[in-house]
């Protein structure tokens, strides 16, 4: 609601109407409150039908006020105008009763009000300067003008007129073109509401009529659902018998495709173990270790003395370091310059276990060659693995955890035939990540 009052009622009185949506029971109490001298009677009005929640307070100051002042008071906006209610009231006694009329206008108990349909509010839901006993006040006017809250008024016309506006005979317009008087005693928002209750009315009961209709074909559809998912049950038991008896069918084919496969299996195991067995696939399969056995020994050399290149070059600086320990027979360089076992044995030894060809027990120093051949193979085959840690806690700043990916990196960077380096993470900062590329 606006805080602007109506046109014409500026200025400054004593008696007020006070009304907003917005008004709460915790607002009217702190007016009360705040007002100990003056009369106020407030209530919030939440149980009438087709009306929204609202608060009215009727406010008599001993002073003069205008509007705006009291509009002030409240955190709210809400619609302040003057209360001098003295219907038929003569002389001294104009305006006397006018907070007793606002009193009762809060419980809504008079019976005009009550024809209107509006809720009844008991005296305990009102909210009252202390001290004033405004029932008494009502209970007196109410005697003085003769009304009986307990009996309805006697509006016979309005009741009709009401009646056939509920029942959709009548519009507002209508009502206002037959009797304007009573049109305008009620005022043009009651002939609205009740028209607008009759048309929610029609309009439920057309709900009501396309529910039953509804409700009428969802039954038939669901009498036919059932029908429906009966059939569907029957053919699915069909169908899941049939499906169980192609199922054993595949069953039994597939164990006996796999009791044949598992023959063919044993048959085939039996004659590779049979030709595992020959001693000429023994001397196969014993060369094949020693070349293997041979070649990770030259990549270990090269490796060991920081020789970057492909497995020829590796193998080259293997026969060198050969020549250079005077082991150039037969017996330690085959006739394509290439290391023996042997030779490839005794120079490792040298280079890394500082044992002198001349010294070498090589029945003593192999089992020590081959578990350094185990880990070498490991090692090759685990790269990735050994460089996501330390780059992992590098992308999160970690410098020594950079230093070891940058060793391990120049440690097994060069050798692109015998090693997969991944590249550097993505996240690493550029700098450090440069230096990662730099050596990859």
């Amino acid at each position: 609601m606006s805080k602007k009052t109506a046109h014409g009622t500026s200025g400054r009185h004593r008696t007020w109407s006070i009304v907003s949506n917005a008004l709460t029971r915790e607002m009217v109490e702190k007016f009360v409150d705040t007002h100990p001298h003056d009369l106020v009677h407030g209530g919030i009005h939440d149980r009438d039908p087709g009306t929204e929640t609202h608060g009215h307070i009727f406010y008599r100051s001993k002073t003069q006020r205008t509007a705006e002042a009291i509009q002030r008071k409240f955190p709210v906006p809400v619609i302040v105008r003057p209360f001098i209610v003295h219907p038929g009231e003569p002389g001294t006694d104009r305006g006397k009763f006018a907070m007793a009329r606002g009193a009762r206008y809060n419980t809504h108990e008079h019976p005009d009000q009550q024809a209107l349909g509006k809720a009844r509010y008991g005296d305990d839901e009102m909210i009252a300067t202390p001290g004033w006993d405004w029932r008494a006040e009502v209970d007196a006017l109410n005697g003085r003008e003769g009304v009986d809250p307990e009996r309805p008024a006697r509006l016979t016309v309005i009741e009709r007129l009401s009646k056939r506006v509920l029942a959709g005979e009548l519009t507002a317009r209508d009502v206002h073109r037959i009797n304007a008087k009573i049109y305008l005693a009620k005022g043009p928002s009651h002939w609205s509401r009740l028209e607008h209750t009759a048309a929610e009315w029609k309009r439920q009961e057309a709900e009501e009529t396309a529910r039953r209709i509804y409700e009428e074909r969802r039954q038939a559809e669901e009498t036919d659902r059932a029908e429906r998912i009966r059939l569907a049950a029957e053919q699915a038991e069909r169908d899941e018998q049939s499906k169980a008896e192609r199922e054993a069918a595949e069953k039994t084919e597939r164990e006996e495709e796999a009791h044949k496969m598992a023959e063919e299996q044993a048959t085939r195991q039996a004659a590779l173990e049979a030709e595992q067995s020959t001693p000429e696939y023994q001397e196969y399969a014993a060369a094949e270790k020693t070349e293997r056995e041979r070649d990770d020994l030259i990549d270990m050399i090269a490796m060991w003395n920081d020789v970057k290149g492909l497995r020829s070059a590796r193998s080259s600086h293997a026969s060198n370091c050969a020549a250079a320990l005077g082991l150039t027979s037969s017996e330690y360089m085959r006739e394509d310059g290439k290391l023996t076992h042997l030779g490839a044995v005794l120079v490792y030894a040298e280079a890394v276990l500082d044992v002198a060809p001349d010294d070498a027990n090589v029945q003593e120093i192999m089992p020590e060659i081959r578990s350094d051949i185990d880990s070498h193979r490991q090692a090759v085959s685990s790269v990735g693995r050994q460089l996501a840690g330390p780059e992992l806690h590098a992308a999160e700043g970690n410098k020594s955890a950079f230093d070891k990916a940058l060793q391990l990196r120049e440690t097994y960077s060069g050798y692109p035939d015998l090693v997969g380096v991944p590249s550097p993470r993505a996240d690493i900062k550029k700098v450090w990540r440069d230096q990662l590329l730099a050596v990859s």
